[in-house]
């Protein structure tokens, strides 16, 4: 019944809503956090290394306390009602906190104490699809394994939201597609979402549906990933004759090469239709694009 309840109310409000989230220390500083993860969606959190992805998603998890701001998950406050939100979370930290000394089997039945809606059939197939072994304790498990431990322990109480803190880091490819693909399958009930945090942009754009860029602890852009790709591109300009379109307020970065120029527009659309001479367009990949507007930023 609960659930019901929760699906009906997810096809009317955004599963994770972060509004002005700010947080201070001496040496950084989180400034106006916003954005929204609908239902159904894989976001993808991405930021270099400090920007600031794990205090926001620690803050989220209300593992470090905001300075200021609001945060709503599937329409209850944290921290008000936290117990009631966390039921409905599945949350892997930048460490797996799992205790070594542990085996895997008695790692879930502690856990599932704790949760009135565990699914142990899915633990059972989670555990027999990443062939991990319940007699085996925490600390003889692989790095891989660990994560993919982490994440059957995350899904075992059927939460709607996943937040995955760099999930991904340090794993070799065949396990980071395993953890993908488990995520794909994962919102494969549309109200359901996952928030992960990655500085590996080719897993982003991998799996991700939305894309939001964090950069010196502020939001830099959040937007559909498709649509992001189909509006940034990069312009190749062939021989001379260009002075008109170079001065496009639709081009930016436009260097000189060999036969022509290079330059990037944010606004496709709007530069193709005045654009003049020979020119082709190039779609960015998201690494592409996410070391363009980085760099432009800091100009």
């Amino acid at each position: 019944m609960i659930n019901q309840q929760l699906d009906e109310m997810n096809a009317e409000q955004p599963l994770l809503e972060v509004r002005t989230l700010n947080k201070f220390y001496e040496d950084f500083q989180l400034r106006d956090v916003n954005f929204t993860l609908p239902a159904g969606t894989i976001m993808g959190f991405l930021g270099r290394n400090g920007a600031g992805k794990s205090t926001t998603m620690k803050a989220i998890m209300d593992l470090i306390k905001p300075d200021d701001g609001i945060i709503r998950i599937l329409g209850m406050s944290m921290p008000e009602e936290e117990v009631a939100v966390k039921e409905q979370v599945g949350y892997v930290g930048d460490t797996p906190l799992l205790n070594n000394a542990w085996t895997m089997e008695r790692t879930l039945t502690f856990a599932r104490h704790f949760y009135p809606n565990w699914d142990q059939a899915a633990v059972e197939r989670n555990l027999k699809r990443f062939e991990i072994p319940k007699d085996k304790k925490i600390s003889e498990l692989s790095k891989g394994m660990k994560v993919k431990a982490s994440l059957i322990v995350a899904m075992a109480h059927q939460p709607k939201l996943l937040l995955l803190d760099e999930p991904t880091s340090g794993l070799d490819p065949v396990v980071r597609g395993e953890v993908l693909e488990l995520l794909i399958d994962f919102v494969q009930d549309e109200s359901r979402g996952v928030l992960f945090s990655s500085h590996i942009t080719s897993d982003v754009e991998k799996i991700a549906d939305w894309v939001t860029v964090i950069d010196d602890g502020e939001i830099f852009f959040s937007e559909d990933k498709e649509s992001l790709l189909d509006r940034y591109r990069r312009i190749v300009l062939s021989g001379n004759g260009h002075e008109a379109t170079m001065n496009s307020p639709y081009l930016f970065n436009c260097q000189p090469t060999k036969g022509g120029y290079v330059g990037y527009t944010d606004h496709y659309d709007e530069f193709r239709k005045e654009a003049a001479g020979e020119w082709n367009s190039e779609r960015l990949t998201l690494e592409e694009l996410f070391v363009l507007l980085t760099g432009r930023k800091e100009e």
